[in-house]
């Protein structure tokens, strides 16, 4: 896999897992990515982390994250996309939450990992955008 470029989001996520019986929807913000994958367990959802508190004690939420955004669109038959990335990641103990669109690829990384992660994929030949001055 050649180098990739990803974007740095600001805004903080939140991920929730909704019990199979609730009715949950948290809305707003200007989260970059947000919403929800159903499966017999229940349904995963992602949020803006302001809205954290929002969620009820039926709801597991961890967070906050910070999400990088895959330059796309990528097309179906790539491969190694997300090895590319997430081996880096990865080889300096920061752990992800990944989630795919039909465009592109996300990266949730934990929040005061940001700057760890933007080092690691950039030393791993990656351009990474903050969208924002980023303190390391």
């Amino acid at each position: 896999m050649t180098s990739l470029s990803v974007a740095l989001h600001d805004e903080l996520l939140a991920v929730g897992m909704v019990p199979a019986h609730a009715n949950l929807a948290l809305t707003g913000g200007d989260a970059p990515i947000h919403g929800s994958l159903t499966t017999d367990a229940g349904r995963t959802i992602v949020f803006p982390h302001s809205l954290a508190a929002e969620a009820g004690r039926d709801v597991r939420v961890e967070g906050p994250f910070r999400a990088l955004e895959v330059a796309g669109p990528l097309d179906f038959s790539l491969t190694g996309v997300l090895a590319s990335l997430l081996v880096p990641l990865a080889d300096v103990g920061i752990s992800v939450f990944t989630l795919s669109t039909f465009d592109t690829d996300w990266i949730l990384v934990p929040a005061d990992s940001a700057g760890k992660a933007a080092d690691a994929l950039t030393a791993a030949g990656h351009t990474v955008e903050m969208t924002t001055e980023e303190s390391r």
